[in-house]
């Protein structure tokens, strides 16, 4: 028996997709005591700590690509195939960035082969999150994910990527932007976490969401002393002007460079909204508004990737042996044969 899944490893969250057993997903994060480097826990119990002695810090070991912490990477990862049940061989198929390196990719692989899993294959994000979003990839689109840090982009062409880029603008920058609003309304400090909450509740760029306010409570920058303060969807509608700006003009840089003979089914195709930084209100309005073509967005954006990784995976031929290596440009193919034998 063979277990298929697909792994996305993000900054913000790890999300496993497993073909039988559904959606997984966790914080991509660890707790760690400072003094000694003891991982004391991972995933939502590391955002829950029950207590110990020694001062401790939560760390994000993968961000930009770059793995900073080897161990507590491995932890996590760890944590995730242990979610999946057992069977005699498990394979993943991993997402990776389109700047990600053949070194990097294969530290990854030999974690993912410490934690159990048989064979390892790598797929390009963008493309990933398109085929989780419900396209083939034998389409002509343009696939923009938006995750926590980082925006990918991908254009694929009658199945074949012919151009990649990265941005490093996402969901956070959203948080710091109502984190920057929050404080300018009178030196008032609140928490990543609480401007994220903030976001989720009230945030958008488009007329339409319902109003709401919110009641919270921020701390004074001069004196320290907590001050209560009210904010609405209407406060917050035009804070994020500066991060959308560095999003779409990204994506209009990748549109030049489209090339005159493909333009007009790229642009039928449209563009593929995927990833949990994309699930602001109107972001799919704004974005087709600016950029004159059309957006289409899935229902759970939050999880493209991870599906798309794990039906990806289902096509790929069982193999007798383990298998790492990379099979962006084999993704096409694999869909051709399911198309040609359905």
């Amino acid at each position: 028996m063979v277990t298929k899944i697909g792994l996305d490893l993000g900054y913000a969250n790890i999300t496993l997709s497993d073909t039988t057993a559904g959606i997984f997903r966790e914080p991509s994060v660890a707790l760690i005591d400072k003094s000694t480097r003891r991982i004391v826990s991972v995933g939502e119990a590391a955002l829950s700590p029950s207590g110990g002695e020694g001062e401790r810090m939560l760390v994000r070991p993968f961000k930009n690509g770059l793995l900073f912490d080897h161990a507590i990477t491995q932890s996590i990862v760890n944590n995730a195939i242990a979610a999946v049940l057992p069977a005699e061989r498990v394979r993943c198929t991993l997402g990776v960035p389109s700047d990600f390196l053949p070194k990097q990719e294969k530290v990854l692989f030999g974690m993912l082969n410490s934690a159990g899993v048989t064979d390892c294959y790598s797929v390009n994000r963008a493309l990933a999150a398109l085929v989780g979003a419900g396209h083939s990839p034998l389409v002509s689109a343009i696939s923009v994910n938006v995750g926590a840090f980082a925006t990918e982009i991908a254009v694929i062409n009658n199945g074949v990527i012919t151009q990649t880029a990265k941005e490093n603008v996402g969901g956070e920058d959203f948080d710091k932007a109502v984190k920057q609003y929050i404080f300018e309304q009178g030196d008032v400090n609140v928490s990543l976490s609480v401007a994220r909450a903030i976001k989720e509740r009230l945030g958008s760029v488009w007329s339409g969401k319902p109003s709401e306010s919110i009641d919270i409570e921020g701390t004074l920058s001069i004196t320290g002393s907590k001050v209560k303060m009210s904010v609405t969807t209407e406060d917050i509608v035009g804070v994020f002007e500066k991060p959308l700006h560095r999003m779409f003009m990204a994506i209009a840089e990748v549109v030049k460079k489209i090339p005159l003979d493909h333009i007009e089914k790229t642009f039928e195709g449209g563009i593929i909204l995927t990833g949990g930084g994309s699930m602001i209100y109107g972001l799919d309005m704004m974005m087709s508004r600016v950029l004159g073509i059309k957006v289409t967005q899935p229902k759970d954006p939050i999880d493209s990737v991870a599906k798309g990784l794990a039906m990806i995976n289902s096509m790929i031929p069982v193999k007798g042996k383990p298998a790492n290596k990379n099979i962006t440009s084999a993704v096409a193919s694999y869909f051709e044969e399911k198309k040609t034998a359905g």
